[in-house]
């Protein structure tokens, strides 16, 4: 009975042992399975926005690691392979630089054809001071389009009027010049004789019949400005009309907050100002009571006749003057 006894133990003992080994060789391949080392590669990132057609300069760009199996094909890693070249669209910040969204080097110096997306075409109007912002513009500003047109019913223009006939548009170079850096001058103005315009082949077509009807002039815009307004145009009518008057609110380079502030100042400074005003004393008007006057009862005999009468004095100065008229 004993030594059945210890049979069972020992039996026990082993199943228990073989038991833990398996469990802990187990847990050994799941914890080696569950945390593999991620393998990276180092890519360029652009840190900004970069303007197509801008230079990549390393100030606007980064070294980023990124998990090995997310790195986009074509993804530059090399500084040398990166610097000096023009994106042919807009990279946005935090995007790769791609082989494909890059001009190859040089390729601004060979035209500008490889900076014009697809579907835009390029078309140019010849300026002077006026009509091109006094020598402003620049490439990569954005202008509205106007156009002149003189009265002439052959060509179904019924009556003199300027129109704005194209809102929100790209200059895409002024004269040859399409892209500013530091060496080419970024900080010089430009002296304008032609401007080339960014747009799409209907529009190519209406600054066409624009320059052939009538005058254009180029309108600067903000850059922050895309809202597109309506109008029917300006005419002969409309200019004798009533007046326009100015938005002073629109053009304060104030924000909403700042200028919320400073009327508050100016109202409090007001009301300041009338609370250190006294109001004057009134004027308080004395009516001078009427002086007394003196008085007689005189009374007069008359043969039979007996007549009661009354004297009085002329002022008080001359009061005690006066007489009895029965002593005169």
């Amino acid at each position: 009975m004993r030594a059945k006894s210890i049979v069972l133990l020992m039996l026990a003992l082993g199943c228990g042992l073989v038991a833990s080994i398996g469990i802990t060789k187990v847990m050994a391949n799941r914890n080696s399975h569950s945390s593999p080392v991620a393998q990276t590669q180092s890519i360029f990132v652009a840190m900004s926005d970069i303007p197509m057609g801008d230079p990549i300069t390393p100030q606007v760009i980064k070294l980023e690691d990124w998990p090995k199996d997310k790195v986009p094909p074509g993804a530059l890693t090399k500084i040398e392979d990166v610097e000096g070249r023009r994106p042919k669209t807009k990279i946005y910040a935090g995007s790769p630089l791609l082989e494909n969204y890059l001009l190859s080097k040089g390729a601004s110096d060979q035209g500008a054809t490889g900076l014009i997306p697809k579907g835009y075409r390029v078309v140019s109007v010849k300026v002077d001071a006026v009509s091109s912002g006094s020598s402003l513009i620049r490439p990569g500003d954005r202008v509205d389009v106007l156009v002149h047109l003189e009265q002439c019913p052959t060509k179904n223009i019924p009556e003199t009027t300027t129109r704005t006939f194209l809102q929100d548009i790209k200059v895409f170079a002024v004269n040859d010049v399409f892209a500013l850096d530091a060496e080419e001058g970024a900080d010089k103005s430009l002296k304008a004789q032609t401007v080339s315009l960014l747009v799409t082949p209907d529009q190519a077509e209406k600054v066409m019949l624009a320059t052939e009807l009538g005058r254009i002039r180029l309108v600067m815009r903000s850059p922050d400005d895309d809202e597109q307004t309506t109008g029917a145009g300006a005419s002969a009518q409309k200019l004798f009309g009533v007046a326009d008057g100015a938005q002073r609110d629109m053009e304060s380079l104030l924000g909403p907050e700042e200028k919320k502030s400073a009327s508050s100042s100016d109202a409090e400074a007001f009301l300041q100002l009338l609370s250190a005003q006294k109001t004057p004393p009134a004027v308080q008007t004395q009516i001078a009571a009427p002086a007394a006057t003196d008085t007689w009862a005189v009374r007069i005999l008359a043969g039979s006749e007996v007549s009661d009468t009354v004297l009085e004095s002329e002022s008080s100065d001359t009061a005690s003057e006066a007489r009895p008229a029965s002593s005169r």
